[in-house]
């Protein structure tokens, strides 16, 4: 199933970046089995090419994982496991893609320049492309027009939260990523009181929400219910816990699948307070 933020195929939520990054590596392949047969490499510069390749992932991965905790050393270093919970996706992509491409061409200097130069001209022309083609499901509109209702089934309007940054946060008590990363979404409320943070339930009760926020002990200004997983829909965002980023004007800035460490959620936060 193809959705704004991840490929789905079965149980497995692959992210758009990563897919475009491993068709990529997968073209980059095909041409290096084209330009074997050519010039008939040997063996030992064929397994160089192929191990190149494959190790450029992980050379990407590690520098691309490093440069975005650099860039947001005091969050992660006043809590340092974070820094190895990569699931919350916090990868600066250029920095990988370059490292990864300097990689792989350095390992194989000693090829023909015409292999290295449609090598890594395709790379880039199939991240340009794929960028290009899932753009218009990223391109969303501001809030849909919907009304919603409290714990208190008091009528909620989306609308009432333009005018400042808001953070739209789809959960459910069962969702144990949803659990891990309420405490970080909670303290978020308390340190960003001019940015709303509004937690849109999926398809429970009330009673049942307010079980599991006094248990927890979890107090959030903005609970909504969405009985239906209207938000979810409108927005091509079916797994649990989403995360919408919306600038002051109401407009969708960014999107987030999965769970979010305090690093990332600020990285977020900095795009929709700084969007015009």
């Amino acid at each position: 199933m193809i959705q704004t933020a991840a490929l789905h195929l079965g149980v497995f939520m692959i992210p758009w970046p990563l897919v475009f990054l491993l068709l990529g590596l997968v073209v980059v392949f095909i041409v290096g089995k084209f330009f074997q047969r050519r010039y008939t490499w040997d063996v030992q510069t064929w397994a160089r090419y192929q191990d190149a390749l494959w190790n450029a992932l992980w050379i990407g991965a590690l520098v691309g994982r490093t440069v975005f905790v650099l860039q947001h050393y005091e969050l992660y270093f006043a809590n340092p496991i974070d820094i190895l919970k990569i699931q919350d996706k916090g990868f600066h992509l250029i920095a990988a893609v370059v490292a990864g491409v300097a990689w792989f061409v350095w390992k194989n200097r000693s090829i023909q320049r015409v292999v290295l130069a449609w090598a890594v001209a395709l790379f880039i022309t199939v991240q340009a492309l794929g960028w290009s083609l899932i753009q218009p499901l990223q391109t969303q509109h501001a809030y849909p027009n919907l009304v919603m209702h409290n714990l208190q089934q008091q009528p909620q309007d989306l609308a009432q939260f333009s005018g400042q940054p808001t953070v739209i946060n789809l959960w459910a008590t069962w969702c144990p990523t949803c659990h891990r990363e309420m405490p970080v979404m909670q303290q978020a409320q308390q340190d960003f009181p001019e940015i709303n943070f509004v937690f849109a339930n999926q398809g429970e009760s009330a009673v049942e929400i307010q079980a599991y926020l006094q248990k927890h002990q979890f107090r959030f200004e903005h609970l909504l219910l969405d009985p239906a997983g209207a938000l979810g829909q409108h927005f091509n965002m079916f797994g649990l816990p989403s995360t919408l980023f919306f600038n002051a004007q109401g407009e969708l800035v960014d999107h987030h699948m999965g769970e979010l460490t305090k690093p990332m959620l600020q990285h977020y936060l900095n795009k929709i307070q700084t969007n015009p």
